[in-house]
């Protein structure tokens, strides 16, 4: 889950498609606004996150790791994924985690010399050397993880409270704990296509609509545009019309 309005989590069994709706759990603070899919409310882990609303993704994930007791696949909800996702999550599992895609090393450099105690990794130092911000917009682990998940939880509100009031210290937490936790994180971006822009959302949203529960989406740079173009007009003309009606009235 990404937002403190919603987000989705997936539970993948290696052997299962993500196209299947039984897999896929949608986490959200408004849960009757979904009657059609399986839910889980969110809300006290919205409050517990606090101000920092992005605190609620590793909240989340660690939940589902808890009540499912199965690998989980987390996503952002300004995603979806390409034919192909559900085989490549698979093999990042079988070696370890995977993110979306490298952001920086050494995400914070103005960050002053930092240490804590984390209870299952320990004493932690902030090394920059080796520190690194992965992004967060899709975050797969295995079962066994749940106790990084939690030290990364830790981790980002220690942060927060020593003063890095930063919108992304959540996907550098979890970063961190995993490398240290010295989990192989493999980086997905080839089937995921994260921080979609508006008519590329506004593309899935009416296809998924439109199309048969579980049939595969075409999706492509062409389709988006022509897309655009067709509303872009169809939106122009409807305000022409009553540009000119409002001009003139009927007597």
């Amino acid at each position: 889950m990404a937002e403190s309005r919603g987000g989705v989590t997936a539970r993948l069994d290696r052997r299962a498609s993500l196209a299947m709706t039984e897999d896929v759990v949608l986490y959200t603070d408004r849960p009757e606004d979904f009657p059609e899919v399986e839910t889980v409310d969110a809300r006290e882990l919205v409050a517990a996150a606090g101000v920092y609303r992005h605190g609620v993704k590793p909240r989340v994930l660690a939940d589902a790791l808890r009540r499912f007791g199965e690998d989980c696949v987390m996503l952002d909800l300004d995603s979806f994924v390409r034919q192909g996702f559900a085989a490549s999550v698979a093999r990042a599992l079988a070696e370890g985690a995977a993110m979306n895609q490298f952001v920086r090393r050494d995400p914070y450099p103005f960050f002053p010399d930092f240490q804590t105690d984390l209870p299952h990794l320990g004493a932690y130092r902030l090394d920059r050397d080796n520190a690194l911000m992965l992004n967060s917009g899709l975050v797969a682990v295995r079962a066994e993880h749940l106790p990084l998940i939690e030290d990364a939880i830790l981790l980002m509100d220690k942060l927060w409270a020593a003063g890095l009031h930063k919108h992304d210290i959540e996907q550098f937490a979890v970063a961190e704990t995993l490398r240290l936790g010295g989990v192989k994180i493999a980086l997905i971006s080839d089937t995921f296509e994260h921080y979609c822009p508006r008519w590329s959302r506004r593309y899935m949203r009416r296809r998924l609509r439109s199309c048969a529960r579980g049939a595969r989406v075409p999706y492509g740079k062409t389709r988006v545009r022509l897309f655009k173009a067709y509303w872009t007009l169809r939106l122009a003309m409807r305000k022409a019309r009553r540009l000119w009606r409002g001009a003139w009235p009927k007597t």
